[in-house]
């Protein structure tokens, strides 16, 4: 079935959009109130969608959410030559549309430079069966708006083959926000140049905790994230989002990891107070100077190890969301690696560290560190998946409680 992995991108870029805004200096608080309210839309939708509603309520809900969305003035549904059609509505409309516009399209007597409005075509097999039409607030990016519309048609096409089955309806709407969040892991593979960087990340649920993100601030600089959000299920989804949109705003105003973790700190503290906690890692990497300069929000500590031997990293730091900024940013420091050739660097979240077998045991930072000694001349992809590998044979049977991720860097 056709994924809505654009769904959350959306939301993620507009919440992006709204923290750039502040830092040209507009509201900060007003714009992650806006963002907090797309994040309880998307909830309250997955919470709305029952097999007691008549199909068209549950229609009505999806455009309500699209039209958040979209930041639509107004949209029409048409749905014509269904064998369901008495059980639907023929026509929704929401908000103020242009009748004299909707005819145009309908004519075709449109220009293609239009970007102020959407209009699709809504086909099944083969055959039309209506049309979407909505008119923006602002103009808006229009691939991604396309994708979204055709999320939107997807899943109305999923109301009609299934509205008496609730738990399948609200399961597979949870599959989908959870392919978006598969969508957000970036391609690192030659990211660096000089460096060679590889990720692996293994959810213990359906929605991931943990997040990692590379970032090409320009030719010779980038950053690296590592993050792990408390909160479990779909408010992780949606609080990873919101924590990558903060950190790429700032990435192109900012360099210093220290002043990064204290911008995110205070940008993110009024909305995650009291609801979880985030540790987190940044890298800022120099091509040039073979360097890398790094900040921890209360994250696990990396190892690193050079020429064979593991090099403690004092890297002290508090996890965001703990305090508003007061004890926050006294706590956090920076730290600078020079890398020479064969330097290994591993990243990874508690999940790693804290996995228990059967018999209770941990597996510990020290087993990482030693297969990081061991092997650590290695490709970073080859140690990796040592790592992984480890951990199954560690765990066996036992389930895992956590997500793990694990981000590895060496300098070639």
């Amino acid at each position: 079935m056709f994924s809505s992995i654009i769904l959350i991108s959306i939301l993620a870029l507009v919440m992006g959009l709204w923290i750039y805004e502040k830092l040209l200096g507009k509201s900060l608080q007003l714009n992650l109130t806006k963002s907090e309210a797309y994040n309880q839309s998307l909830i309250q939708y997955i919470k709305s969608l029952s097999s007691q509603k008549a199909l068209s309520e549950n229609i009505q809900s999806l455009l309500e959410l699209v039209m958040k969305l979209i930041s639509a003035k107004g949209l029409v549904l048409r749905l014509e030559n269904l064998p369901e059609r008495a059980l639907l509505e023929s026509c929704y409309q929401l908000g103020d549309i242009s009748l004299e516009k909707l005819k145009a399209n309908l004519k075709g007597k449109t220009k293609k430079d239009e970007k102020d409005k959407l209009f699709s075509n809504i086909e099944k097999n083969g055959i039309s069966i209506g049309y979407f039409y909505a008119e923006l607030k602002e103009e808006g990016n229009e691939e991604w708006l396309k994708k979204i519309i055709a999320m939107m048609i997807n899943q109305i096409f999923f109301f009609l083959e299934n509205h008496s089955l609730q738990r399948e309806l609200k399961e597979d709407t949870i599959r989908f926000f959870g392919e978006i969040q598969k969508g957000w892991v970036p391609n690192i593979e030659n990211f660096l140049k000089g460096f060679k960087v590889s990720a692996r990340s293994i959810p213990s649920s359906q929605f991931n905790g943990d997040f990692y993100d590379s970032i090409r601030i320009d030719d010779h600089h980038c950053a690296l994230v590592l993050s792990d959000v408390a909160t479990k299920g779909l408010s992780s989804l949606l609080i990873s989002g919101m924590c990558r949109a903060a950190i790429r705003s700032l990435v192109d105003h900012i360099r210093s990891p220290l002043v990064i973790l204290c911008r995110l700190n205070e940008v993110l503290y009024p909305e995650i107070c009291g609801k979880t906690i985030i540790s987190l890692i940044y890298l800022f990497i120099d091509e040039k100077l073979n360097t890398v300069t790094m900040a921890r929000a209360g994250h696990e500590m990396p190892i690193f190890c050079r020429k064979g031997k593991i090099e403690k990293i004092d890297l002290p730091g508090i996890c965001l969301g703990i305090d508003e900024g007061k004890i926050f940013n006294k706590m956090v420091k920076e730290h600078e690696l020079k890398l020479q050739s064969g330097d290994f660097l591993l990243l990874f979240t508690d999940g790693l560290v804290e996995a228990v077998n059967k018999e209770g045991a941990f597996f510990g930072r020290e087993r990482a560190e030693k297969i990081v000694q061991e092997m650590s001349e290695k490709d970073p992809d080859i140690v990796l998946s040592a790592i992984v590998e480890q951990l199954k044979l560690f765990c066996k049977e036992t389930a895992p409680f956590d997500d793990v991720t694990l981000l590895a860097l060496s300098k070639n």
